[in-house]
């Protein structure tokens, strides 16, 4: 999987979603590289990174390619991108300090 910070929401390629039998949501118009086109956006794909898990939306990927983690579940999970070693690392959460923020 690759981390997209251009992407909002995870994107799998059909073969990934097809193997984890996703329910399709419905139809959206997307911006891509290509201009706009039309992509599925599926329910209730689990993530489980870190021993964090959450529930997300999934957009499908035309022509297949490698799946993208983008910011919103990147977010939600507490990850950061750590560019010079090109890494995902955990954001804190503990009883002294949490990524989660409730202002």
């Amino acid at each position: 999987m690759l981390v997209d910070t251009g992407a909002t929401t995870l994107c799998l390629p059909a073969e990934a979603i097809a193997k984890l039998g996703l329910k399709i949501l419905k139809e959206v118009d997307v911006a891509t590289a290509m201009g706009i086109g039309k992509a599925r956006i599926f329910r209730d794909a689990t993530l489980s990174i870190f021993g964090r898990e959450g529930t997300f939306e999934c957009l499908e990927l035309p022509g297949g390619g490698d799946a993208l983690l983008g910011v919103i579940p990147l977010e939600a999970l507490g990850l950061e991108i750590d560019l010079k070693n090109q890494v995902l690392k955990p954001l804190p959460i503990s009883p002294t300090e949490t990524y989660l923020t409730i202002l």
